[in-house]
């Protein structure tokens, strides 16, 4: 008696004979193949006892007719793993006893690897373990589509390059891709991709924020400074409740809305992977560890799992759009060949370690130089020095609202401080510090337990008036820039105090070192004196995102920082994923939409309204809900006074960006 847990193992002995033979008959409508393009294709499975065939009763048969044979969608999971998907949905999967079975959902059990051992035969063997077979494979017609958002985005994609061989294309200096992971993995609902695809990757929001959207407390105290609040926690399939335009905790940078910004220009991003201590270790809720540095290899792991998704969608290994890059060079090459080229940041409140208590740092040099080398090998070339919190190396910027309350707050929970402030050293520089009562503390402490020693302490009164950090870059801050530069690294000054972002650019000066800005006004106003002295340094800065007649004047406005000597362009910091809001609709969007079709900025694409699921999303009411309409926002831009300058010098960026990097190197 042979048990039928081995069924399966059993065909695959038997398999040669049977795909081998010249008599093998064929599905019906079948064309053989010898090299079948397996991503995304159409395919009967013939194993040797007989073609894969629906059974009834949530089932499949091996079936001898070739009539019968149920055409099976090849989605790609991963490289060289596929989930087979009938014109029902439904999924073949290895069920009870390693039987054939249909799922209704992916799962490990519906994910197959498929190994080439022939020239059209294939060794199958589920994720899940066991069930194995051989297979050959039809090309056929009949096949579903897998649940995908669209693109919204017709014509061949250009190479970014001019004729004088730079590069064309926007930067987007200041892009969260792997949001989902920060405060803990609990609080950003979503990610940027799942190998068993959207109805994964933007469903489930109910698991983070609860059924009616009110345990998302970190969301709304981020929105509207109270702990209380519901949304529609609707993703996939209606995204009836997210994403929007001013969500601060869901995953706006699917993969695929990201492809639509790279469709409509985008040529390099920077993807800031980020964490901060103490935000993490205040939500109560939490599925990874608050050390930063940790984090930051878990992020650097989804970007490189990420990098491995697009590959195999578009059919294999180094065959995608989306690139890692670790030198300008390679980044150039890359966008050349008409990819977009992704550098690795790092965002982070206590880089290398090095956090502080109640003013005595819990780093040394030793911690700085073995942090640096531990990070070039991750493939990070660009980092903050600070970020939200003062660390060992210097102060934070102060920030306003809200927002600033409770950086204030975390400042306090992670230094055993909270901000020392004074006056600025420059007009127009720092801001209004607002604090929370007793009251307000204690409500806040029953959402986070953690904090209940500081409702029982309360927080400092602060002057009228704006405010600036008054610690500046420390000893061993100085060191780590300096140690830094000779490393060869992007620097990023945002987010420094006053005080400390002076002192580095006096440093880089002397080293002939340029800076990056890669969000522009978010943490810390820059004077016009900084900018033109950044801009000399060959540095790059960048334009927050805003509606599109505020964007092309912003825009606009950086040419009379510009050093007349250098190659100028001025970069986007979107800041997506960031804890940031992105813009809404214009007010007149009404009266003067932006009209759809609408062609990027070459003229090469053409873009209609990005669907995904039941939503259709439309700048003109939506605005820019999720990263993809990004397309929109500068299709709007263009059309604006000034509009086709602003887009020239965006276009430009990408370049721009690409010059500064090389002079970091070394290069001149």
């Amino acid at each position: 008696m042979i048990r039928t847990s081995t069924r399966w193992a059993l065909i695959a002995t038997v398999a040669s004979i049977a795909a081998a033979g010249t008599g093998a008959a064929q599905p019906a409508g079948a064309t053989a193949v010898s090299r079948p393009e397996l991503a995304g294709g159409c395919f009967a499975l013939r194993t040797p006892g007989g073609v894969v065939a629906a059974a009834g009763s949530g089932s499949y048969r091996f079936d001898p007719s070739s009539a019968e044979a149920v055409p099976f969608r090849l989605k790609p999971s991963g490289l060289g793993t596929y989930l087979p998907m009938d014109p029902g949905g439904g999924l073949l999967a290895a069920g009870p006893a390693d039987e054939p079975t249909r799922a209704a959902a992916p799962r490990p059990e519906s994910e197959w690897s498929l190994r080439r051992i022939a020239r059209d035969t294939f060794r199958m063997r589920s994720s899940a373990g066991g069930a194995r077979m051989r297979t050959s494979l039809a090309a056929v017609t009949g096949c579903g589509t897998f649940p995908e958002a669209e693109l919204g985005a017709r014509g061949r994609h250009p190479r970014g390059v001019n004729t004088d061989g730079t590069v064309s294309g926007f930067a987007d200096a200041h892009l969260h891709i792997t949001a989902e992971m920060r405060a803990g993995g609990r609080v950003i609902s979503g990610r940027s991709f799942h190998r068993f695809g959207i109805t994964h990757a933007l469903g489930f929001d109910e698991v983070n924020h609860g059924a009616d959207g009110s345990d998302d407390v970190t969301g709304n105290l981020l929105r509207t400074g109270l702990p209380f609040g519901t949304h529609d926690v609707h993703g996939w399939p209606t995204f009836a409740g997210w994403p929007v335009h001013d969500t601060n905790t869901h995953q706006q940078t699917y993969y695929v809305w990201l492809k639509r910004a790279w469709k409509a220009g985008l040529r390099l991003a920077v993807a800031q992977t980020v964490e901060d201590e103490p935000l993490c270790r205040i939500e109560p809720r939490r599925s990874h560890p608050c050390d930063e540095t940790k984090v930051m290899k878990l992020e650097v792991k989804r970007l490189r799992a990420l990098q491995r998704y697009v590959d195999a969608q578009s059919g294999g290994r180094g065959r995608g759009w989306f690139r890692l890059v670790y030198r300008p060079g390679e980044a150039r090459r890359v966008i050349k060949s008409g990819r977009l080229a992704v550098l690795i940041g790092l965002e982070s409140s206590n880089l290398f370690g090095c956090s502080e208590l109640r003013g005595r740092p819990r780093c040394t040099r030793r911690d700085i130089d073995r942090g640096i080398r531990n990070a070039r090998r991750l493939g990070v070339r660009s980092v903050f020095v600070n970020h939200w919190t003062n660390n060992a190396l210097g102060g934070s910027a102060l920030e306003g609202g809200a927002k600033g309350v409770f950086i204030n707050v975390f400042n306090r929970f992670q230094t055993g401080r909270y901000f020392d402030t004074g006056e600025c050293p420059r007009s127009r520089q720092g801001e209004e510090v607002t604090t929370l009562g007793a009251v307000e503390l204690n409500v806040l402490s029953g959402f986070f337990p953690a904090t209940r020693e500081l409702a029982e302490e309360g927080m400092p009164e602060y002057p009228p008036g704006r405010q600036c950090n008054t610690k500046g870059l420390t000893k061993l801050g100085a060191y780590a820039i300096r140690r830094l530069i000779a490393n060869r690294m992007l620097i990023e000054v945002d987010h420094m105090s006053e005080r400390a972002r002076a002192r580095v650019l006096r440093i880089a000066e002397r080293r002939d070192h340029p800076l990056v800005s890669s969000h522009t006004g978010t943490g810390g106003a820059w004077t016009p004196g900084q900018l033109r002295r950044l801009y000399e340094l060959g540095g790059f800065a960048t334009v927050h995102p805003d509606t599109a007649p505020e964007l092309a004047r912003n825009v606009l406005g950086f040419r009379r920082h510009r050093d007349p000597g250098r190659f100028f362009g001025v970069g986007l910091g979107t800041d997506t994923g960031g804890f940031s809001s992105l813009p809404g609709p214009r007010e007149d969007a009404s009266s003067e939409p932006l009209p759809y079709p609408f062609r990027s900025y070459d003229g090469e694409v053409e873009f209609v309204r990005q669907r995904a699921g039941a939503r259709v999303f439309d700048l003109n009411s939506d605005g820019v809900a999720h990263y993809g309409l990004f397309a929109d926002l500068l299709a709007d831009t263009q059309r604006q006074p000034g509009g086709e300058r602003a887009l020239g010098l965006l276009a430009r960026s990408a370049e721009a960006y690409l010059r500064t990097w090389r002079r970091a190197t070394g290069r001149r």
